[in-house]
């Protein structure tokens, strides 16, 4: 009957292998936040990589174009309430960079052979998901492979040195020797594989026990307050903490659905705030912008203790599809008497590019007020906030975000969450901030990784059919 079905349909590959790849589907989402069963990722791709073996081009993509719209759809459903039917467009968009990752990989195994696909598909998926994250117009880094591993400090610790595309490359490198582990029976083949595995491990070790020395005498105590939609209350908040003199107080994004900047009542308002807890004070909130494409931008403001406005930071990385400001250009650092504050909002930190940059201009302390709707849903908080570790480690910096809803979070350079809030609800989370100015591997070097990976899977597709040419010649 299977058989009669399969003919019917004339998919050109079996129910058993759809169903392979739907098994690797479900250990994706298992792996992912917020089910958490990080070591599953590593399993997740062997089924379409043992499938993808002598299928056509066409083929492959057609393979990983089903299983990245299966995998999506069954990690990502929240969309669902936010998009309705224009979630499966989202779906498909996403889907299509598994089908790039499936088509150059049966391009690769056409041009040379399996075994050579299978051994270069590390170099493959890094380059695709670092093009789907980083580098098109609707970059979406969600869910990348190596956001499985932000609570395994053995991995996470790797970031400062690859990031987190870097890891993503080692767990596909991973998954491809548990494939020649059990595919190929040779003994040489089985210790290199074994032998490889083990360097990792070595290299992670190390990692980990290369702690960031926090050791200073340079230290801010910060107060991260969580409220969704209500200033009124954050101040509340804030007045009955107490908060100690020359602080850092911030509210989340769009703390206030207005403009200081243009209305000089409310501005009065926060001054008057702000010289009571005699603190600086970061918000999130809007400039308005009535002769530009969009009616506003999306800022987040820093005032001194006497109430001096000293400088604004405009959102990087507007939220796509939302109204959510025009895009900012500059990467400015707020120097202060207490220390140099950086300060991104919100999906500026979903990427690298802000909080490196922020580091190189010399931040030794980065800040994310950010913006998650309590409607939104339980995971996509916890998907969102299980980035942030990554980007504390890359930068070698402490990371204090305040979220509207949750989940706010304090994040010390070794992705250790030092505190961290419920989802729902207000609340106000202080901490003695130790001020660092080292630079890391990652935040000098940055993207290389990931660019030689690029590099590397163009000059084989080059070759191999500059070859294929010369045969055919």
């Amino acid at each position: 009957m299977i058989r009669h079905i399969e003919k019917f349909f004339n998919f050109g590959f079996t129910l058993k292998e759809f169903f392979a790849i739907l098994l690797g589907c479900v250990l994706f989402m298992l792996s992912m936040p917020p089910h958490n069963f990080s070591f599953l990722v590593f399993f997740s791709l062997i089924p379409l990589l043992v499938i993808l073996e002598n299928k056509s081009v066409a083929l492959s993509l057609r393979l990983g174009l089903i299983a990245g719209f299966i995998s999506y759809t069954i990690s990502l459903f929240w969309l669902w309430a936010l998009f309705k039917t224009f979630s499966l467009v989202l779906f498909c968009i996403m889907a299509a960079f598994w089908g790039i990752f499936a088509m150059l990989f049966g391009t690769i195994q056409k041009f040379y052979n399996y075994q050579f696909a299978l051994i270069t598909s590390p170099f493959i998926w890094t380059a695709v998901e670092f093009f789907k994250a980083e580098q098109w117009r609707l970059k979406f880094g969600w869910l990348s492979f190596g956001y499985s591993q932000y609570n395994n400090k053995y991995f996470l610790s790797l970031a400062k040195y690859i990031g987190v595309y870097g890891i993503s490359f080692i767990i596909v490198c991973i998954t491809v020797i548990f494939i020649i582990f059990f595919k190929y029976r040779a003994l040489k083949t089985r210790l290199t594989s074994l032998s490889i595995i083990g360097l990792i491990i070595l290299f992670s070790l190390y990692s980990v026990r290369q702690k960031n020395s926090f050791n200073t005498l340079r230290k801010i105590q910060v107060y991260g307050v969580q409220v969704e939609n209500n200033f009124e209350k954050g101040i509340a908040l804030t007045l009955n903490a107490p908060v100690k003199n020359n602080s850092v107080v911030v509210f989340p994004e769009y703390s206030i659905s207005d403009s200081p900047l243009q209305n000089p009542q409310l501005e009065q308002k926060i001054i008057k705030f702000i010289k009571k807890i005699n603190s600086y004070f970061i918000f999130g909130c809007m400039e308005f912008t009535p002769e530009a494409k969009k009616p506003f931008n999306n800022i987040a403001l820093i005032y001194s203790p006497e109430g001096r406005l000293i400088g604004k930071f405009q959102k990087h990385h507007p939220i796509q599809f939302f109204l959510d400001g025009e895009p900012g250009k500059s990467y400015p650092v707020f120097k202060t008497e207490t220390g140099t504050l950086g300060v991104g909002i919100c999906y500026d930190f979903d990427y690298v590019d802000v909080a490196k940059n922020l580091t190189k201009k010399g931040a030794e302390i980065l800040i994310a007020p950010t913006m998650d709707a309590i409607c939104w849903g339980k995971a996509q908080h916890i998907q969102h906030a299980c980035m942030m570790p990554f980007r504390a480690v890359e930068t070698g910096r402490f990371l204090v975000r305040p979220a509207s809803s949750g989940i706010s979070m304090i994040i010390n350079p070794d992705g250790e969450i030092l505190k961290q809030s419920k989802i729902g609800g207000s609340d106000i989370m202080d901490y003695e901030v130790p001020l660092l100015n080292c630079k890391t591997f990652y935040v000098i070097y940055g993207y290389i990784f990931p660019y030689m990976s690029q590099v590397f899977c163009i000059l084989l597709i080059l070759t191999g059919f500059i070859v294929k040419v010369k045969i055919y010649l």
